[in-house]
């Protein structure tokens, strides 16, 4: 006779499967489990006060992986004043795409090959490439403190500065830009892409690719 445990362990020790019923006895306890920082009691007398604590509390056992996190709403736009970009070539790139988004993929349809994009010079610290950028909508009210990871892993940590670059773009503060080597190769495969991480919210992968017109302009 042949029976099914419930419960038991993958060979190799790292997984266990609960199917049944885990029982703690006296004495018993959790090592390891994940927990939410420690957090000061409401000394405020205020509504707000109380407001701020609570929100505090929920980012906390988000961020402990005790409450599921919440979800990006994420969306992408042109930037709609291209004269306050790098270079006017980098505007005049960006004029020749148009951003869509759905769900974590986001794709720049072009209306000319790659080929003809202008050659921008970012600097010593970015370089020579046909660059473009677009708009990026977090949905938060702010960038500040969001973690930005491109795919070669190096992050950053967006700050007030890269929400004032969004809002002279005539973008708001809960934007950032995101300027793009259009040449690289992997954005024509869609193999390119960055991830977002915030107190309370899901670090998300969102993907980007170019499309381009199968026939060159006249």
């Amino acid at each position: 006779m042949s029976y099914n445990a419930k419960n038991y362990t993958e060979q190799g020790g790292e997984v266990t499967h609960i199917g049944g019923k885990l029982v703690f006895e006296e004495g018993g306890s959790i090592a390891g489990f994940p927990g939410a920082a420690n957090q000061e009691p409401v000394t405020g007398n205020q509504v707000k006060d109380v407001k701020d604590a609570f929100n505090a509390l929920l980012i906390g056992l988000k961020n402990a992986g005790i409450m599921v996190p919440d979800s990006w709403n994420v969306s992408v736009l042109a930037c709609p004043t291209p004269a306050s970009m790098p270079t006017s070539e980098t505007a005049a790139n960006s004029g020749h795409a148009t951003v869509t988004i759905d769900g974590t993929e986001i794709t720049i349809t072009l209306n000319c090959k790659v080929s003809e994009l202008a050659d921008a010079d970012h600097g010593t610290a970015w370089g020579k490439h046909k660059w473009l950028g677009f708009g990026v909508r977090t949905g938060l009210g702010s960038v500040v403190g969001v973690k930005f990871t491109d795919d070669t892993g190096a992050s950053v940590t967006l700050s007030a500065d890269d929400a004032a670059e969004a809002t002279t773009l005539d973008l708001s503060a809960g934007d950032f830009v995101l300027y793009i080597k259009a040449d690289q190769a992997e954005y024509l495969t869609g193999d390119k892409h960055f991830t977002l991480k915030a107190d309370g919210y899901a670090e998300t992968t969102f993907t980007m690719k170019i499309v381009e017109p199968t026939t060159q302009e006249g």
